[in-house]
This record gives C-alpha cells, sequence and structure tokens, in this order.
C-alpha cells in the first residue's frame, strides 16, 4: 500500500468515526429535550414500581442533577468502555438485552440478504437473457410491480397465508432455521427490486461496449462474455448493495414484530415506547457503526474490482455523483480509434475493459 492509499483509508475511517459520533450526539440531543422524564416515570410506575431503595442508585448513575452536556461527556466516556447503562424499564445491563437479541436480527438479515442477491441476479439474468421477449419483458416488469409493496403489508399477507391458513410454520413455536426463514424471505423479496433494476441497467449498458462486440469477434463463449459483463455491470449494484444493509436493519424493525421475533426490532420498539433511552442510543449507535462500516469497505473494495478506479478518483465520484457507482473518466471513454486499438490488445490478452 503506497502512501496516498494509506492517507486515504485513515481518512474514511476518520470520516466514519466523525459521523458515528455525530449521530450518537444529535440522539442524545434529541432524547435530552423531549418532554417528560423517563426516569421518573420508572419510578412512579403503578405496574412495576421501582423500589425506593433503589431511586437514589439510579439517578446518581444517570446524573440527572447535571447540565445536558455533563449528562451526554459522562455517557460518551461510559460507551467508550463499553458501558450502555441499564434499562429503564427492566433494570438489565443495556449491553446484556443487546447481545441476546442481536443474534435474531443478525440471522434474518444475513439470510435476506443472500435472499437479495439471488433473486435480484435470477430477475436480472431472465430479463437480459430469458429465453423469449415475453419471458425478458416480465422479469422487467417484476423489480417495478414488487417495489410499491411495504415490508409490513408483505409480511402480514405470508403470515395470513402461510401460518394461519397453510400451518406450514407457526410465529411462536417455531425455532431454528425455520423461525429465520420466512422473516428473511421477506426482507429479502422487498429490497431485491432495487438492487435487480441497477444490476439490469448495468448489463444492458455493458453489453453495448466495444469489448463485449471484440470478444464476440474471436469467438468466445456466450457464458465467458456473460461473465465479462457482469463484472463490469456489478459496480453500481455493489453501492446499493453496502445501502441495502441499511434497509435491512430498518426492515427487520416491522418484520419481527409481525413474526413475533425477539431481535433488535422487537427491542427498539419495546425500547421507544417506554422511552427506555439507554436502550434506543445503543441500537442507533450500533446501525451507524454498521452502516459506515458496510460503505467504507465498499469504498476499499471498488479498486479491487476494477483496477482502473484509484481511490482518489473513487474520493472525486462519491463527491460528484452522491449514491450513483463511479462514472468512467474521459480518458476511459472508448471513442478513439487509438482506445478501439487498446481494447482489441486487452481482449486479445484476455482482459475486458474492466479487468
Amino acid at each position: 500500500m503506497t502512501g496516498a492509499q494509506a492517507r486515504y483509508v485513515v481518512g474514511r475511517i476518520a470520516q466514519a468515526l466523525v459521523i458515528v459520533v455525530l449521530t450518537y450526539t444529535l440522539v442524545f440531543a434529541i432524547l435530552y429535550l423531549l418532554p417528560g422524564d423517563p426516569i421518573a416515570s420508572a419510578v412512579n410506575d403503578p405496574q412495576n414500581p421501582l423500589p425506593q431503595d433503589q431511586v437514589h442508585v439510579v439517578l446518581a448513575y444517570y446524573n440527572l442533577d447535571r447540565s445536558g452536556l455533563e449528562q451526554y461527556l459522562i455517557a460518551a466516556g461510559r460507551a467508550l468502555h463499553g458501558d450502555f447503562g441499564y434499562s429503564l424499564t427492566t433494570g438489565q445491563p443495556v449491553a446484556r438485552m443487546f447481545g441476546q437479541a442481536l443474534p435474531h436480527t443478525a440471522s434474518i438479515a444475513a439470510l435476506a440478504f443472500l435472499v437479495a442477491v439471488v433473486v435480484a441476479f435470477g430477475i436480472s439474468v431472465l430479463a437480459t437473457h430469458g429465453p423469449t421477449r415475453g419471458v425478458r419483458a416480465i422479469a422487467r416488469a417484476v423489480p417495478s410491480v414488487t417495489l410499491s409493496v411495504p415490508s409490513f403489508l408483505l409480511a402480514l399477507v405470508v403470515v395470513q397465508v402461510f401460518a394461519f391458513r397453510l400451518g406450514w410454520f407457526s410465529p411462536v413455536r417455531d425455532s431454528g432455521f425455520k423461525a429465520v426463514l420466512w422473516p428473511a424471505l421477506v426482507l429479502g423479496v422487498v429490497v431485491a427490486p432495487h438492487v435487480t433494476q441497477v444490476f439490469v441497467q448495468g448489463v444492458d449498458r455493458t453489453q453495448q461496449m466495444p469489448f463485449v462486440l471484440v470478444l464476440r469477434a474471436q469467438g468466445r463463449s456466450g457464458y465467458a462474455i456473460f461473465l465479462r459483463v457482469v463484472k463490469n455491470a456489478v459496480l453500481p449494484t455493489l453501492t446499493l448493495f453496502s445501502l441495502t444493509a441499511g434497509e435491512l436493519l430498518a426492515g427487520s424493525v416491522i418484520v419481527e414484530v409481525i413474526f413475533n421475533k425477539n431481535g433488535i426490532g422487537q427491542l427498539t420498539q419495546d425500547a421507544v415506547r417506554g422511552q427506555d433511552t439507554p436502550v434506543i442510543l445503543l441500537v442507533v449507535l450500533f446501525v451507524s457503526t454498521v452502516f459506515v462500516t458496510i460503505n467504507l469497505l465498499t469504498d476499499l473494495v471498488y479498486p479491487w474490482i476494477d483496477p482502473r478506479i484509484s481511490l482518489r478518483q473513487r474520493t472525486r465520484d462519491r463527491r460528484g455523483s452522491g449514491r450513483g457507482g463511479p462514472q468512467p473518466a474521459s480518458g476511459d471513454v472508448t471513442s478513439s480509434s487509438g482506445e478501439r486499438e487498446d481494447e482489441r490488445k486487452m481482449a486479445s490478452a484476455g482482459v475486458d475493459h474492466g479487468a
């Protein structure tokens, strides 16, 4: 790794840390400014009142007699040491509650991501290389139709049809892989249309590039050409997949409640309903950390997939095009005769335009 690359990586890590800190600070400020006193609500709860001998302990731990800035600095310092406080509704350590909920959400999100990849790739293949024009037209229309279906509606339909009517699973009694499969299918199907549309457009655009014509003229097999096309078309899709992680975490809140799963989504709902600010802060910190980490890894993977993209150029692309994939520089556009000759040489050596 060169000095410029090392500085880029360190800079991107610093940016990611700043985003996480700013997110935590903003949420803390919002929760601090909200009307009401969650500690007083927990103490005076008629159904589950907090014992008087613990009231002073709770008040002293959260330093409610100090200013908001002092409370923030104390809470941030404790968070750096892994101390996220205690739940205001259960009294348990927040880290322990979060650790118990994380495996459920992680398994659902991981399987949903795999479902989204399989569905997006399958529909994209049918949309671009289907056996007939009708099949290709139907495959291209599927993402537009499913894009308008919200996750909660699809989850309710799945529970009503496959659980209550057909009895294929039970939202209450099932455990193991079967308990994870159905929520993951719902989440995966919901996020797949975005990826499918971008990937289909990327394949269509890549198939018009000169290197594809060169490979066909050389007599390469359709499968070999397809692999080269996919490698070039996957770059914008990779960016969208990094954003899909946030959508999976957000969708898990609704899906876990409908499927009665005790994951981060259910934990977040209970925390918001009970004004359990320590739990809310930890959930926000986790989600923001996951989101910026995945985006950071995506930026670092780009040059490995396409060597034409330098880390410095990737920075310019992010500033200029926002969420879109990297745009080729003017020198990368194969328009002149000299560049076409380079394409022929690259194809003859078995390397395509994006290898």
